[in-house]
């Protein structure tokens, strides 16, 4: 494909800009509206249920598990004191216990030391179920010391509701199920407990009240990212407008692009808005900043081409046409490279990738479509000027030009020594993405600078914290399964083997496992002048069948919070000491394991956050090879077919291959993690990193086909697009680094990780890409 022909079709394109300007104008201010009318109805969530499709078997499982038991969305707020049985703060547990019930909607109960404790005590007629407090906190020492002495020995309460050290207790709010999923309960819910948590009537120096809760957290987590989006895109488009200041110096310079931008990603917003796709809040400053730094990028491809034409001929119509017939092309092809780039990103299997990618490339384009529509436009309107008599001589060529062709005369003379250090650099990267580690731990992610994710860190070192847990559930084909006391049993053999698992958590010398079987024991070892060697399930299947009628008689809300009615289905709760992704697939392998051997007769499913984010782990590293893969296969055919030659486009890739190398390198022998933001880094750099790979292979192509020499043809690139290309980089480069003073610990990573692989693609096509064409010659001996 000869460059020039195709130039020749982008030249008339320019010519019918310039004729029907106005009619193009109108077009598109209508277009516009009509598409930013959708605005508002986008919807954005940051919620963890978009991960999935509906048919993930982890999916169907946690929603056949809420089916039996009811919404898993429970708040639960660490007390801490000194002393958590001192007067004082009784009064306030009790005090926050009976509010939290009764203001915040969808309350079912609490559970805490003076509210809905049920201990089995044993009595005249054999037992009965009490609430410690359920009369008040007593004024005589003596008899708040039994009533702590009573609690302080029931083995089901220590270090699961209170710490046995009694400086740690929870206040449990238990949900109803409500309609909307977390969404709802973090918009509808959620804020009401805060206001109550947080009232002045709780703020004492004598005990630290610290919340939590899925939709608790979720909540927190969306005002973080809502503040930091609005914050990063209103940074980015601040500098946006001082790079073209800088840059383009010209009022028209400024305004067109800026319009441009603006008009191009209002207007994808809004048609995803009328499509009702739900976006994702967590990465959405993402693909607006790639959008607003792409456009500018483009438009000084353009404007920069159009002032060299203007300086040289003051002819300002003909310089438009000129500078459309030049970069047409190649920022067309640059478009689609990255778009193929980004819609890879589809095949990820993974709901906000999915749509990050989708966004994205719509994106891209639209903001392409933008400025080559309106810049040619609006820059044709105008006087001419007369010729600068210097720039005539230099063929339009500033001084910063002329000193990036020197340059390039540098780099021929060097090829061979580039190629080899190159490829040196590249090798060592290797061993650096072998140890990329995969990892979505959620405080990691997040990033340790953000108060609620500092909390809960300081949650997760007391005995009772914890930020992960997952729950196995049992089920078995008969009813009244669970009134065998074999089957009880295994239930406890079964928490005993998930006790040794590596990260569940350790309080005193007590694993943090708890199911149905602990109430079983604590009844029936009150039945038998409670001694703690009756702290056991019964052998006789009549004892069992009797503590279970009682129990259930006596306070059947707690004994149905961890197995259904018909006594055929029951559940396990472990609660982890911290996120580590290997381990976590590991432990959660081993408890199917052992759910598998213990219940060969029964279905085991594993069911939480953790397996989400588990199943996460293994989705990340497959998503980002067909992610990745996909980019690299679609780039590599998409340049062999534009520069009509194998050779050609496989020399195009291998600069563009670096950058990536150098970011995996970085990531491996740095420990940073690969997360659901972080994984997008690759593939979008190799989209973005191969746009000036193109324009200095298709300046090059067209230099050859001019002037027959392949060392002219890179000094005449290296004059007419180095300086736009280190602009264009600077630019993106400038916008990423709002992403560096986020807190957010991902968002970093992003803005890291995308400088270092724009920076790192620019000195690849500076040096590399032009020595492997001057040594390899791919456009063959003499021009075509």
């Amino acid at each position: 494909m000869q460059v020039s022909r195709v130039n020749k079709v982008f030249a008339r394109l320019g010519r019918f800009q310039v004729k029907f300007r106005w009619l193009i104008l109108l077009v598109t201010a209508f277009t516009t509206v009509l598409a930013c009318l959708g605005l508002p109805q986008l919807q954005m969530s940051s919620s963890e249920e978009e991960w999935f499709d509906d048919w993930d078997q982890v999916k169907i499982d946690q929603a056949h598990f809420n089916d039996i038991f009811g919404s898993e969305d429970t708040y639960m707020v660490m007390v801490r004191a000194d002393d958590v049985f001192a007067p004082e703060v009784l009064q306030a547990i009790d005090r926050l216990s009976r509010r939290l019930e009764s203001e915040v909607p969808y309350a079912d109960r609490v559970v805490s030391l003076t509210r809905n404790l049920s201990i089995p005590v044993a009595n005249d007629e054999g037992f009965e179920i009490i609430d410690p407090f359920e009369g008040g906190i007593p004024d005589n020492p003596q008899e708040l010391a039994e009533k702590r002495k009573l609690i302080m020995t029931r083995e089901s309460l220590v270090n699961n509701i209170v710490s046995d050290d009694a400086k740690e207790t929870w206040v449990i709010l238990s949900l109803k199920t409500y309609e909307g999923g977390i969404e709802f309960g973090k918009d509808s819910i959620a804020p009401f407990a805060r206001e109550v948590i947080y009232s002045d009537e709780f703020k004492s120096d004598r005990y630290t009240l610290m919340p939590t809760g899925m939709s608790y957290t979720e909540m927190e987590e969306d005002e973080v990212v809502s503040r930091e989006c609005a914050m990063r895109i209103g940074i980015g488009f601040a500098v946006m407008l001082l790079c073209l200041i800088l840059f383009v110096r010209s009022l028209r310079g400024v305004v067109v692009p800026a319009i441009a931008t603006a008009g191009g990603i209002a207007s994808v917003l809004g048609i995803n808005g009328w499509l009702g796709f739900v976006g994702d809040k967590t990465m959405v400053a993402l693909p607006v900043l790639l959008g607003m730094a792409l456009s500018v990028g483009y438009s000084i491809h353009y404007i920069n081409s159009f002032r060299m034409h203007f300086r040289r001929t003051g002819n300002r119509r003909e310089s438009v046409i000129c500078a459309v017939e030049e970069t047409g092309w190649p920022i067309l092809f640059t478009v689609i490279t990255t778009v193929a780039s980004l819609i890879s990103f589809l095949f990820a299997g993974i709901r906000p990738i999915r749509w990050i990618g989708g966004i994205s490339a719509g994106i891209v384009t639209m903001v392409y479509l933008y400025v080559i529509i309106l810049i040619p436009v609006l820059m044709s309107f105008g006087k001419n000027a007369k010729p600068e008599p210097e720039m005539v001589k230099s063929a339009g060529a500033t001084k910063a030009d002329i000193l990036f062709e020197f340059f390039g005369r540098k780099v021929c003379r060097h090829s061979i020594v580039i190629a080899v250090i190159s490829a040196a650099v590249m090798l060592l990267q290797i061993s650096g993405m072998m140890r990329i580690d995969v990892n979505m731990d959620y405080t990691e992610t997040m990033g340790e600078k953000i108060p609620f994710v500092v909390r809960l860190k300081d949650m997760l070192s007391g005995k009772l914290g914890s930020l992960y847990d997952f729950n196995v559930m049992v089920e078995f084909d008969n009813a009244d399964a669970l009134k065998d006391p074999a089957n009880m049993k295994r239930i406890e053999q079964l928490e005993q083997k998930l006790g040794t698992l590596q990260l569940t958590k350790i309080s005193g010398d007590k694993p943090r496992v708890q199911s149905v079987t602990r109430l079983v024991k604590e009844m029936n070892r009150t039945l038998n002048a409670d001694s703690i060697e009756y702290y056991k399930i019964p052998d006789a299947q009549d004892m069992l069948t009797q503590l279970l009628f009682l129990y259930e008689i006596s306070d059947p809300e707690a004994l149905f919070e961890y197995m259904d009615e018909d006594y055929k289905t029951s559940f396990i709760h472990i609660e982890l000491s911290g996120y580590d992704a290997n381990k976590i697939v590991e432990d959660l392998d081993s408890a199917k394991s052992y759910g598998a051997q213990i219940f060969p007769d029964a279905k085991v499913s594993v069911v939480g956050e953790v397996v989400n984010y588990a199943e996460m782990n293994g989705k990340l590293v497959g998503g980002l090879l067909r992610s990745f893969g996909g980019s690299f296969v679609i780039i590599a055919i998409m340049m062999i077919l534009a520069f009509g030659s194998i050779k050609a486009g496989l020399i195009g890739m291998i600069p563009n291959v670096a950058p990536v190398l150098l970011i995996g390198g970085i990531m491996g022998y740095s420990g940073m993690p690969l997360d659901m933001i972080t994984m997008i880094v690759m593939p979008m750099i190799l989209g973005i990193a191969v746009d000036d790979t193109i324009h200095m292979n298709n300046h090059i192509k067209y230099g050859f086909e001019r002037t027959g020499s392949y060392r002219h043809a890179l000094l005449l690139s290296y004059r007419e697009i180095g300086k736009t290309m280190g602009m264009t980089t600077f630019i993106l480069c400038a916008m990423f680094f709002v992403f560096i003073f986020s807190p957010m610990g991902a968002l970093l990573n992003v803005g890291l990780l995308s400088i270092v692989g724009l920076g790192a693609a620019l000195l690849a096509d500076y040096t590399l890409t032009t020595a492997l064409v001057y040594l390899c010659k791919p456009y063959g001996r003499t021009p075509s």
